[in-house]
């Protein structure tokens, strides 16, 4: 019998405040500018997002994918200590009625500060744990965002042009400073 992931686990460090790596995160006019990208199995980018960010609030985010074809991802915020974390639901379009758990937690580093992000909820719905790999481009994705001001329009102009990105602005091929560790048995979250 194999055993069943209940969460992934990803973590990078951002050289930013806090204070800026959370509102990325959650204001509306942040949101699009960095949430999507162009290439293989990243296709996909936000194009509006909205949130009443207090405990019991609701969110929202409407995109497109590489076809063209809609999608929402819908939550409920959970747990609000801002600037610190950030916990809500998840569901999206793409699973069903499935719905997991998303985790933000933010800390003070040397750099900046170390973002981590929990997807939790998975061992209940096996079949679409693996729709959730694509975590570490998105942590990139704010990083170059905050960092840099790299936005999805900026990225897909790269694209356009031939010149490889990695998500991390003009820097093609540079390693990422994140890491990733993946919870392998149920409740590890």
């Amino acid at each position: 019998m194999s055993e069943i992931r209940d969460a992934v686990v990803y973590e990078i460090d951002v050289s930013a405040p806090l204070a800026r790596v959370f509102a990325a995160l959650t204001l509306p006019d942040q949101v699009p500018q960095w949430w999507g990208g162009r290439g293989a199995g990243q296709a996909y980018r936000c194009t509006k997002f909205e949130g009443e960010l207090r405990v019991g609030g609701r969110w929202s985010c409407l995109g497109v994918d590489g076809t063209g074809a809609g999608f929402e991802v819908t939550g409920v915020y959970l747990e609000l200590e801002p600037p610190r974390v950030l916990e809500s639901t998840w569901k999206a379009s793409w699973t069903g009625a499935a719905e997991t758990k998303v985790r933000w937690e933010l800390s003070p580093s040397k750099t900046g500060t170390r973002v981590k992000i929990c997807h939790s909820g998975l061992a209940a719905h096996p079949k679409i744990a693996m729709a959730y790999r694509g975590w570490s481009q998105m942590l990139q994705w704010l990083q170059s965002f905050v960092e840099a001001g790299e936005t999805v329009e900026s990225r897909m102009d790269l694209s356009r042009s031939g010149v490889a990105s990695d998500g991390r602005g003009s820097r093609p091929h540079q390693q990422s400073r994140g890491t990733r560790s993946e919870s392998l048995r149920q409740g590890d979250a």
